[in-house]
């Protein structure tokens, strides 16, 4: 993989978080300009900063580094498309909507005995 592709997937991981370069900059503990540089291309991430950006973004390392879709496939919710839709749905949307469905999910599945408190 390119450099160039891989800070777009760095770029489309925060979008995608609904996270502002500001926000990663703070949990990274660098500064802002340091992201817009990352992100640009002209300033290299180590292994331990991608390990700190896959958890912040929720993304497996291997997803930055893969071209194809293929690692995808490797995720138990993409065996089934109307759970991987609700999952991909879930991920894009604003985080006051994260929280509320997962909330909805968990209290659905708990009161249908179909997982254990």
């Amino acid at each position: 993989m390119d450099r160039e592709k891989f800070c777009e997937r760095l770029r489309q991981a925060r979008l995608e978080s609904g996270l502002k370069q500001e926000s990663v900059a703070k949990f990274m503990n660098l500064p802002i300009s340091a992201i817009s540089i990352i992100e640009s291309g002209s300033r290299k991430v180590d292994v331990f900063e991608l390990l700190k950006l896959s958890e912040l973004y929720n993304k497996p390392v291997e997803w930055f580094l893969n071209e194809g879709k293929k690692h995808q496939k490797r995720r138990w919710y993409d065996k089934d498309p109307l759970v991987a839709e609700a999952i991909a749905l879930m991920q894009i949307a604003p985080v006051k909507y994260k929280k509320s469905t997962a909330h909805a999910i968990i209290g659905f599945l708990k009161k249908g005995s179909l997982v254990k408190e």
